[in-house]
């Protein structure tokens, strides 16, 4: 078989994955749709937030939601900038608000799971909702995920937008999108693949159902364990609504360090993920380091030019309806710095996971 025909056939792949993801994305909010406003907890794990926890407390307080059947826990978890003290001035001015700190360490858990599972074991709501100090969430977000949660479901996640101020930030957002359009895909599908705990929800029953964290074990990608367990270990269903009204607003990485250490830290705590998905990485790798090597070995230009036409153009086909949905299509801008990244940091990671020593995140090394 010719180089030609094997770059063809990785390109068929390619697109062929493409389309998939796009028809299971728009499956992946099927489901029979609840009555009645359950009990839920929110929670928020905050470690070091100063700059950020005003912002996402304004936008918890002003949740569309009973507040007899609405909780807000805030952990402070180990915070030394003033974030606990902060906490507590919000706690004192709305009483769903609690302010909790991280009490010791529960056996096999370290970091951020800690603090969740002790914020859950503290809590008394029916759903339990989560999300990260540096997002914000829309009025409706409690609403319109518990009106997910149907029967049989037994997690409810959705979409995190990137906020945007230029290229940096653009091409940050493209690749959220991107990865959470695939997400949801997997579960349109009926293999979840990932998600991400700033914008996740689980009934309690379905958490106790796997051990919660403590049953999990630590990861350095909590929320992706936890993911992972509610969708293969239990019989619930899963929802990944591509929806305005259940998707939080959070910060981008501000420099390419803090890039680096999440991928690794995703990356790290993605190994044991369902084997289609190491099949979907093993084509985008390949798709990738073909467009990035070809072009240095005589590999003929006007066939690269095509490849490198075809790809860019499932890509825009994958992410369309999405920033459609969200009504961010201007990000299209950042479109082919999104690609240059994207090709780069496809090829990097398995040696990055792989080949590179403990993860460091929220000055803690794991």
């Amino acid at each position: 078989m010719t180089l030609a025909v094997c770059f063809a056939v990785i390109l068929l792949l390619y697109v062929t994955m493409t389309a998939l993801f796009r028809r299971g994305a728009a499956r992946a909010d099927r489901g029979n749709d609840g009555n009645g406003m359950p009990s839920v907890s929110v929670i928020v794990a905050a470690r070091n937030e100063i700059r950020n926890i005003d912002a996402c407390l304004d936008s918890l307080v002003g949740l569309e939601y009973p507040h007899e059947s609405l909780e807000i826990l805030v952990v402070d978890d180990e915070s030394t900038d003033g974030t606990g003290e902060r906490i507590a001035a919000w706690a004192a001015r709305d009483p769903r608000i609690r302010v909790l700190s991280v009490e010791g360490t529960i056996p096999g858990l370290r970091g951020k799971a800690n603090a969740v599972a002790q914020a859950i074991e503290r809590a008394k709501g029916e759903i339990i909702m989560t999300t990260d100090a540096d997002c914000t969430v829309p009025p409706g977000w409690v609403r319109e995920t518990v009106r997910r949660y149907g029967p049989g479901t037994g997690c409810v996640c959705g979409h995190t937008l990137l906020r945007t101020d230029g290229a940096f930030s653009g091409m940050q957002a493209l690749d959220w999108a991107y990865m959470l359009t695939i997400a949801s895909a997997g579960v349109g599908w009926g293999f979840p693949l990932s998600a991400v705990g700033n914008n996740m929800s689980y009934r309690r029953a379905a958490y106790e159902e796997v051990g919660g964290y403590r049953g999990i074990g630590f990861s350095v990608a909590e929320d992706f364990a936890l993911f992972k367990a509610i969708g293969y270990r239990t019989g619930w269903d899963i929802r990944y609504p591509m929806s305005l009204d259940t998707a939080v607003s959070s910060e981008p990485c501000p420099d390419i360090r803090t890039i680096y250490l999440q991928k690794k830290r995703w990356g790290k705590g993605g190994v044991k993920i369902h084997p289609l998905g190491f099949a979907i990485m093993a084509i985008g790798f390949t798709t990738s380091a073909a467009l990035l090597i070809l072009p240095w070995i005589g590999f003929p230009m006007f066939l690269w030019i095509i490849g490198i036409a075809v790809k860019f153009g499932a890509d825009a086909f994958l992410l369309f309806p999405t920033l459609r949905t969200f009504k961010r299509l201007h990000l299209f801008r950042y479109f082919f710095i999104f690609e240059l990244y994207y090709l780069i940091y496809v090829v990097l990671l398995p040696f990055i996971v792989f080949l590179t020593g403990p993860v460091t995140w929220k000055e803690r090394r794991y």
